[in-house]
């Protein structure tokens, strides 16, 4: 019977003066006073501390974190530790957390603490597996000229062949005879050569469980990491993290967990392309990533594989890495903290019914669906989207800060705030210099980010072109849960977004549609700027369903002098509608009055939110005939014991309408609406 055992989440921020944050949560719901590790922590060396002593020393330096952490031990003894490292604190992620030990044993090898590395990404997902088989997929690549152009070792690839047969086949052996309900392992080994093409192919079969073993390199200057994977003819091909993340973001069924593991003579570099590639993993869905942050012997490798696969069978992934790695030490092993689990789960079941993440929302799931489906269904549902529905293929406006920060020497402390940072921008540059960056980082990209067969021979020079010229269809295909196209799927005929691209337009024309692409003209100067409107040249026009209108409420790529950006710009915004109603159309203001809004892809904190909330929403006195308002959020904002402040917070904003709050991100929002959207369809 399984242990119970209660969640113990260490949360460590960024840098700040007093070192970094660290903050201990038991149980989801008692969280203690934060305290700070120094910033030596960063420069911790695994050489020189073999027993994790040292590590754990300056994690809990501070009384406060020793002090929490003693008061959490004592009231749980079997705990179940998740790590969460920030991302914008990636000199940690290298750290080798696996180590850390507060008395006799590392955390990572005692069966009363389950470790992992935990990353909040709620995608939702089909946990649960039918029968009784989880299927294995192997890919061993071996390119031909390792040896000549990179100076790797070639691998033996009949011996990993057999090794891993031996050790699957002993793993189901071993399960029957202890009469333990379990999985039995079927192993498919990918024939040479080892290209992702033929990879994808093979993963759409339906696999629980991919293996890769290979060499890889990881560049800490761009923080990239790639795989030594193999081109047609067998030699090598480099293959990005991010071309293998977004090949798993495509795939309809992503395995429930990968396994990255480096062959004999491995280089650090390959544990640290591993480690680098796993959290890319993670964040496009993939449950749980077990990658080998460092070389590991055969005997080593043997050892592990034979007891991690023999107990992920029956046990949650995390106590099968501990277990594991518990017989290591028994071994006495010198690599025993060299595996590292990564997941976004919070349980760690990987093949039950506990295994299938979701958002949270204010009151019974299935209301909350049922009532916006039904709003859906009817046309009486507007969503308004934000920047955070398209983080595949541009940086979130808080990573755009930071590098605008560090590329203009912003002097200030709040160096996540795009608008104050454009602002900054704008006065030593110019307004017009502000926008055009924003632009330009928005079109680069895009442009990195667009795999290579999909690229135009001449690219176009603008953003909403260069969409245009790949196709929506080419961009989002073999992804189920692409934003865009699950919103264009709902037949809406009006779209609100505060967004400056065109991908809502482009993924509406990809199904068939004629969307009317419109944007709020606020100032004089764009009476003049901008082509005539839709309302103008046809006074009649309504949007339907099949002629939607994508209406811009701060401003589209076509007209720069039309983007809202700074500070300043959204207080002018402010002005002029309130000064002159009519710059907002009546259909829209008819629509923000009278249907369900349905926010997708925004921080509370953004100024573009803020603006619609306070400066569009909160005037008008009649908003009393739909009460349904879905507001999505980021899960880092809200703790969920503090729910109920929340739904307060945003009923204050709305006055008299009842809010319903779904905690989560955008693209978990979007697999949920898509699952109760096509349910309603049958």
């Amino acid at each position: 019977m399984e242990e119970s055992f209660v969640d113990l989440a260490i949360r460590i921020f960024p840098l700040q003066e007093a070192g970094y944050p660290v903050e201990i949560t038991l149980g989801r719901n008692q969280v203690f006073p934060r305290g700070y590790a120094p910033p030596a922590l960063a420069d911790w060396q695994p050489e020189a501390d073999t027993a994790g002593r040292q590590l754990w020393e300056l994690l809990v330096a501070d009384p406060a974190v020793r002090d929490a952490w003693v008061a959490a031990r004592g009231q749980a003894t079997a705990r179940r530790i998740r790590l969460w490292l920030d991302q914008d604190a990636p000199e940690l992620h290298p750290l080798r957390w696996e180590c850390l030990q507060d008395d006799a044993t590392p955390l990572a090898a005692n069966a009363a603490t389950p470790f992992s590395r935990y990353l909040p990404v709620q995608l939702p997902w089909r946990g649960a597996v039918e029968g009784d088989t989880l299927r294995v997929l192997v890919a061993i690549a071996n390119p031909s000229d390792l040896q000549a152009k990179y100076n790797l070792p070639a691998l033996d690839v009949a011996q990993e062949k057999s090794t891993l047969t031996e050790i699957t086949a002993s793993s189901n052996i071993d399960s029957k005879a202890q009469n333990r309900a379990s999985y039995r392992l079927e192993v498919t080994f990918l024939e040479p050569p080892i290209t992702l093409p033929r990879l994808e192919e093979a993963l759409r079969e339906g696999y629980h469980i991919f293996h890769y073993i290979g060499h890889g390199a990881f560049n800490t200057r761009r923080q990239q990491a790639v795989l030594f994977m193999e081109d047609d003819a067998g030699a090598t091909l480099p293959v990005r993290d991010d071309e293998l993340a977004q090949m798993f973001a495509r795939q309809d069924v992503r395995p429930h967990l990968i396994f990255l593991t480096a062959c004999q003579g491995a280089v650090r570099a390959t544990g640290d392309a591993f480690i680098g590639l796993a959290p890319k993993l993670i964040q496009v869905g993939v449950p749980a990533v077990v990658a080998m942050q460092d070389f590991i012997s055969i005997e080593t490798a043997r050892m592990f594989n034979t007891q991690f696969y023999q107990l992920v069978t029956i046990e949650p992934v995390d106590k099968a890495l501990n277990q594991a790695r518990s017989i290591l030490a028994s071994a006495r092993r010198s690599d025993v903290a060299v595996p590292v689990l990564l997941t976004r789960l919070e349980a760690n079941y990987l093949w039950n019914d506990a295994a299938d993440t979701r958002g949270k929302t204010d009151g019974e799931p299935r209301v909350f669906w049922k009532g916006l489906i039904n709003y859906i269904q009817r046309g009486k549902c507007t969503p308004i989207i934000g920047p955070r529905v398209r983080d595949r293929w541009t940086p979130p406006p808080t990573q755009l800060a930071q590098n605008w920060a560090k590329e203009h020497d912003y002097p200030f402390t709040d160096t996540t705030n795009p608008a104050g940072i454009a602002q900054y921008m704008a006065t030593s540059g110019g307004i017009d210099f502000a926008r055009s960056e924003l632009l330009k980082d928005l079109y680069a990209a895009l442009k990195a980010r667009i795999p290579e067969e999909l690229r135009p021979r001449v690219m176009p020079k603008t953003l909403s072109a260069l969409v245009d010229a790949i196709g929506w269809q080419n961009m989002a295909a073999g992804d189920p849960n692409d934003p865009h196209t699950v919103l264009a799927n709902l037949n809406l005929p009006l779209y609100l977004t505060t967004n400056f691209d065109n991908f809502l337009t482009a993924a509406l024309t990809a199904q068939g549609k004629k969307p009317v692409r419109e944007v709020c003209r606020w100032n004089d100067m764009l009476d003049n700027l901008l082509p005539p409107s839709v309302f103008d040249e046809r006074p009649d026009f309504e949007p339907t369903p099949e002629e939607p209108l994508v209406y811009h409420l701060l401003g589209y790529d076509i007209e720069p002098d039309s983007l809202v950006l700074t500070e300043d710009d959204h207080l002018d915004y402010l002005a002029q509608v309130s000064a002159a109603p009519e710059r907002i159309h009546p259909c829209i203001r008819a629509a923000l009055a009278n249907t369900s809004l349905m926010f997708l892809g925004h921080d509370h904190s953004d100024w573009a939110f803020r603006v619609i909330m306070r400066g569009l929403l909160a005037p008008m006195q009649q908003r009393r005939k739909f009460k349904h308002v879905g507001v999505q959020l980021q899960p880092a904002d809200v703790a969920g014991e503090d729910m109920p402040d929340v739904c307060q917070f945003f009923k204050s904003y709305f006055q008299q309408a009842d809010t319903n709050v779904f905690l989560g991100t955008a693209l978990q929002f979007v697999a949920e609406l898509r699952e109760w959207w096509e349910a309603a369809q049958l």
